[in-house]
């Protein structure tokens, strides 16, 4: 009688022996992967810094293009306006000697006319 209870106690012992030696190989497996999970977070953290200074970079460069563009659109806008209006000017302004001559002639022509 002692000798199957010694067996069954050993039995018991290698059981649980060997549930231990698993579990401390799953524990070993979770310290693996736990070390490298923790390697992907630093690296996706790095990864998210790099994205966000190249994203800051991008909109402060297309910032600059918009307002290179906005400037270029707004001279544009000027020189044609400047053209139109220097065009209206030549037009419609009399020309200062056409101008000056021709209400000579007509008031020299009124005073030199029969009535007077």
């Amino acid at each position: 009688m002692a000798g199957i209870e010694l067996e069954r106690c050993q039995q018991q012992a290698n059981e649980v022996t060997e549930i231990m030696r698993n579990n401390f190989g799953k524990v070993l497996e979770r310290g693996v992967k736990l070390a490298e999970l923790q390697q992907r977070s630093d690296q996706l953290l790095d990864m998210s810094s790099t994205f966000n200074k190249t994203t800051q970079n991008l909109a402060q460069k297309k910032c600059w293009e918009n307002i290179r563009y906005r400037i270029c659109v707004g001279l544009v806008v000027v020189g044609v306006l400047l053209i139109i209006l220097i065009v209206l000017l030549v037009v419609f302004l009399p020309q200062s000697s056409d101008s000056s001559s021709a209400p000579r002639t007509q008031d020299a022509g009124i005073a030199s006319g029969p009535g007077n």
